[in-house]
């Protein structure tokens, strides 16, 4: 993304989903087992790993759904297509947690998708650095104390 620092509001949702109302109906399972499908794949493509899993479990214990009922995947937009070479080569270093290569390769893109990775690997390189300093200082005063 652009070097300005001032805070860009996005959306991050899926492309036109129709969400299931939170009116605590659980009737048609059919439908709530397609929503965890879809968003077991939206979240796995963003590497929010958990999520991923947690949505991938729920589907899991329910019923199979039939060939006709599975989603297609989502379309790709023009911004998808145009960022795809970075995008891919940023969810490989993602994946093997080269976070700041990843963030590196994601700048100035301008999907919604690479723009989630690039801020997401951002945040996690920071949080590391603030671990690892963390970490570090704490072994640096066990050590004074001996």
């Amino acid at each position: 993304m652009a070097a300005n620092p001032t805070v860009v509001p996005v959306a991050l949702t899926a492309p036109v989903v129709q969400v299931l109302s939170a009116s605590g109906d659980f009737s048609n399972l059919r439908e709530i087992k397609k929503q965890l499908l879809l968003i077991a794949g939206l979240t796995r493509e963003r590497g929010l790993l958990h999520s991923s899993k947690w949505s991938a479990e729920l589907a899991f214990s329910l019923p199979a759904l039939p060939l006709a009922e599975l989603q297609p995947p989502p379309p790709i937009t023009e911004e998808d297509a145009q960022d795809m070479d970075a995008y891919t080569l940023a969810k490989a270093y993602f994946d093997v947690k080269e976070y700041d290569r990843a963030a590196h390769f994601l700048h100035g893109c301008n999907s919604k998708k690479a723009y989630f990775l690039y801020m997401y690997s951002r945040y996690l390189v920071r949080a590391i650095t603030f671990r690892e300093a963390s970490t570090f200082r704490a072994r640096e005063k066990v050590k004074s104390f001996k």
